[in-house]
């Protein structure tokens, strides 16, 4: 898995989560995405994919033509690389447990 986070004021978060449909068409290779309120009005969200091929298709498929109509972005992410271990707890596991 690879992870990169992004950090920018929520009207700005907000515009480019929406036109790269990170949550309404979220993409194939998104395994996470976990947004929150990092203060003074900025969010900030790790994006967590397949691999780092997926980043760059993603580029090519959803921010390119943005950026090809609307300029680059003044908030980019930052690219950490790929994960050394991670853990999602099923939820169908906490059901159970009730």
């Amino acid at each position: 898995m690879f992870v990169e986070t992004v950090t920018a004021p929520r009207d700005v978060w907000q515009h480019w989560t929406n036109r790269l449909r990170m949550h309404s068409d979220p993409p194939a290779a998104l395994v996470a995405t976990i947004a929150w309120n990092s203060g003074e009005g900025m969010i900030t969200s790790i994006n967590v994919w397949d691999e780092p091929s997926a980043v760059a298709d993603f580029f090519m498929e959803r921010i390119q033509p943005i950026v090809e109509a609307e300029g680059q972005p003044d908030y980019k992410p930052a690219r950490h690389g790929n994960a050394v271990v991670a853990y999602f707890r099923d939820p169908a596991q906490a059901d159970s447990s009730s």
